[in-house]
């Protein structure tokens, strides 16, 4: 079996073939400038359910990957199937060297999310995954019935089928986004949460975090769905 393509592969020429798509449905994917969210698009490309790949970038750009696509975000008019929003860490992003092969995609930050939300339906998206990483111990499960049940409220009313919020731990951003002295101390208290939240909370790597997201959002039924480090585990044990 060959391994599934990279995203540096796709853009710069990979001979990949990738699986023939089983229902042919469309995915947008936001936010792939951010190390999570390429290691997304990555495993989308390796999808077999997805027949059209598009990615939302600075500017156009062919691919000899026959099914990735590079829109800009006000070219995007036309319909998809569903959207992946992978929100990225601004603070890891300016410590981080620029990648000339990804640097063409565009970022996404938390105040585009309703806005790409809106357009996403208004395209006819009949499935929303909203990918944010966030410290375990900062939103604790009675803030996360909270959101859900604000989300809720906005999923009637934009009318997705279906809505996934996905918060994985931020672990793997925040220590390749710091310096040493940071990275250290950060071990240090990602230990202890793990130990006071509980194995099931302890942070997946980001591979493993894209792996489990992109099965999320195939397997998904309808309604709201919040899906936190426990239940992604879960789906890569499944």
């Amino acid at each position: 079996m060959k391994p599934a393509p990279t995203v540096a592969d796709a853009i710069a020429g990979a001979r990949h073939q990738p699986a023939i798509a089983r229902r042919g449905k469309s995915v947008l994917v936001a936010g792939a400038a951010g190390r999570l969210g390429e290691r997304v698009l990555a495993r989308v490309l390796g999808s077999p359910d997805y027949e059209r790949i598009y990615v939302l970038a600075a500017i156009t750009m062919p691919s000899t990957e026959k099914k990735l696509i590079a829109v800009t975000q006000p070219g995007w008019t036309f319909p998809v199937d569903h959207v992946i929003a992978v929100v990225g860490d601004e603070g890891a992003e300016q410590v981080l060297p620029r990648r000339k092969r990804t640097e063409v995609f565009d970022a996404l930050a938390a105040s585009q999310v309703v806005p790409l939300a809106h357009q996403a339906r208004a395209n006819g998206a009949a499935r929303f995954m909203l990918v944010t990483p966030t410290n375990i111990l900062s939103q604790p499960s009675a803030l996360h019935g909270q959101v859900a049940t604000l989300m809720d409220a906005e999923l009637n009313a934009m009318g997705f089928e279906s809505l996934l919020l996905v918060r994985p731990s931020d672990h793997e951003t925040r220590r390749r986004g710091a310096g040493f002295a940071k990275r250290f101390l950060g071990l240090i208290i990602d230990t202890a949460a793990g130990l006071m939240a509980g194995t099931k909370y302890m942070p997946l790597s980001i591979e493993d975090t894209a792996r489990a997201a992109v099965r999320a959002i195939e397997e998904s039924g309808d309604g709201l769905v919040v899906i936190e480090t426990d239940r992604l585990q879960y789906l890569l044990k499944s």
